[in-house]
């Protein structure tokens, strides 16, 4: 077996290990990310459509529905991360080591590093919730980010089934030592 390119590995075990690392926020940290996202809120008010400075029933709900987004995005992030990862290493490597053709080796791996990344969509989405109001950030965030980089992912991941059933019929093809040719 062969191994994909340092770049692919690097961006990888990075989001895997970054991807780890948010699970404190999820858990005994959540109520400095609550804080966090209660004062970004507060801070960009205009954006989120508050209604001055009056605790209304609906700035409460607005505030609330921030929140819970910024901290969707985050555990959205912790999961994609620590389960892409893996799947984008083993792809890699399947890549390396089936692939034949340089120029389709590095078409496969350039995606796949780019799907690596897909799991940073999620903080952009849950800081962009904060920043430009939940609706506008979310918006941003799945238009710019996670549909690019989850579009790679798809289209590397489906086009590495299809070769690799194309080679598997390849091969069933081809006479072998000891059997006729059909």
């Amino acid at each position: 077996m062969r191994r994909p390119p340092l770049p692919l590995i690097l961006v990888a075990i990075a989001m895997l290990a970054l991807g780890v690392t948010a699970s404190p926020f999820l858990s005994g940290l959540r109520p400095a990310v609550e804080r966090y996202a209660r004062a970004r809120v507060a801070a960009n008010s205009a954006a989120h459509g508050l209604i001055g400075s009056l605790q209304t029933e609906y700035n409460d709900e607005v505030r609330d529905r921030a929140v819970f987004t910024a901290e969707a995005g985050l555990s959205f992030f912790h999961t994609h991360a620590g389960g892409l990862a893996p799947v984008i290493l083993l792809a890699g490597t399947i890549v390396a080591s089936v692939i034949s053709g340089t120029l389709t080796r590095r078409i496969f791996h350039t995606l796949l590093t780019a799907a690596a990344l897909f799991p940073l969509g999620y903080l952009v989405y849950a800081l962009a919730a904060l920043e430009m109001g939940r609706e506008a950030g979310v918006a941003m965030a799945e238009r710019y980010v996670l549909t690019p980089l989850g579009s790679a992912a798809i289209l590397a991941l489906v086009a590495l089934a299809w070769a690799l059933g194309r080679a598997t019929r390849a091969r069933a093809r081809a006479p072998r030592a000891g059997r006729p040719a059909r």
